[in-house]
């Protein structure tokens, strides 16, 4: 397709695949030995669908402010900047260079989510009601995919990422998690309980799609 830019990842596969990320990158992927005149041909078939998914990602994006200098960062839906004077965060002026200072911003960041996070999961808790005490923990990890996880043993694990995205959409991940506690698929009951818990999931759920690009 003339004029399209995509990242090229062959491997051992056999069938070939195309991906539009949220940030408009494309990803297609096929086989070690599949010449460039057969790829070309499949995405020239899928040309209107990538042409969807791009305007679709690129209105997403819309919705998100725009960070405008290097010391903006996202938080909780916001864009704040930082700085060792005259700024939303201020920095010791100890983290005197540019990388220490990011450092800084990260475990500040980091902080700030593990804060919220909790308040947010005791906060709904006894909307579970018994099968909430199954819960174990937060865990806080650094995630490409995915904003959050239950694993059978009760332990929430929660993307730090997700300190970026409006207090809404923390929400309705933390609620989304915490019903895994009752029910471990994504099933009829489980929805319903995700509906009775958080009414306001499915508006949550459509705001943090756009923000998906900020992983």
């Amino acid at each position: 397709m003339d004029g399209l830019q995509y990242e090229l990842k062959r491997s051992s596969r056999r069938t070939m695949s195309v991906e539009v990320h949220p940030t408009g990158s494309i990803i297609v992927r096929c086989p070690l030995r599949m010449p460039l005149y057969e790829i070309e041909r499949f995405l020239l078939m899928r040309e209107t669908w990538i042409q969807e998914r791009l305007l679709d990602s690129e209105a997403k994006r819309q919705l998100i402010p725009q960070r405008t200098h290097p010391h903006h960062i996202y938080h909780r839906g916001d864009v704040l900047s930082w700085g060792w004077q005259n700024a939303d965060i201020i920095v010791p002026q100890r983290h005197s260079t540019h990388s220490a200072a990011q450092k800084y911003i990260e475990r500040w960041q980091r902080a700030e989510a593990e804060s919220l996070f909790e308040a947010m999961i005791h906060e709904h808790l006894p909307s579970i009601g018994v099968p909430g005490l199954r819960y174990q923990g937060l865990k806080l990890r650094k995630m490409k995919r995915r904003w959050g996880s239950c694993s059978s043993t009760g332990f929430i694990t929660l993307n730090e990422h997700l300190i970026r995205v409006p207090d809404g959409c923390i929400r309705g991940v933390v609620v989304h998690e915490l019903c895994h506690l009752v029910h471990l698929h994504h099933g009829a009951a489980f929805h319903h309980l995700v509906q009775d818990v958080y009414p306001d999931h499915r508006i949550s759920d459509a705001i943090l799609d756009a923000w998906t690009s900020v992983l």
